[in-house]
């Protein structure tokens, strides 16, 4: 299985959690496109966690930030096909986001770091169930 994920979907959703984190606090700073290079270096961080746990169903993965599209590209291994592609990817992505949001308002670890969590064992949650036959 290859999954494909655009670095855009994961940006759009750290600007999204941060312009409504902005919108109830007057202090905190809204990451922008502007942040886009410092983010997608946390993105990239994130990728490698997230790889390092992921490493028993990665056979082979690439990350370009330079790219239009398909930004990230994960080639797994899995036992059977029972696994939902769009799931998966969904929670890949909103990992990829928590993790860099929680490295930006560290201070919020309660949210952030529970969230890059929940997704990142839901990930694997998802991995190792054996294969519906």
């Amino acid at each position: 299985m290859t999954l494909k994920i655009n670095l855009d979907a994961v940006l759009d959703r750290i600007y999204a959690e941060s312009a409504w984190r902005a919108a109830h606090r007057n202090d905190v700073y809204t990451l922008t496109p502007d942040n886009e290079r410092m983010l997608s270096i946390k993105v990239g961080q994130g990728l490698n966690e997230l790889l390092a746990r992921m490493a028993g169903y990665v056979t082979a993965w690439n990350y370009n930030p330079n790219l239009l599209q398909d930004n990230i590209l994960l080639n797994l291994k899995l036992d059977g096909d029972g696994l939902d592609e769009d799931i998966l990817q969904g929670d890949i992505t909103e990992a990829l986001a928590f993790y860099a949001l929680l490295q930006f308002y560290g201070e919020q670890d309660t949210y952030y770091g529970t969230g890059w969590r929940k997704h990142r064992a839901h990930i694997m949650l998802l991995l190792c169930r054996p294969s519906v036959q």
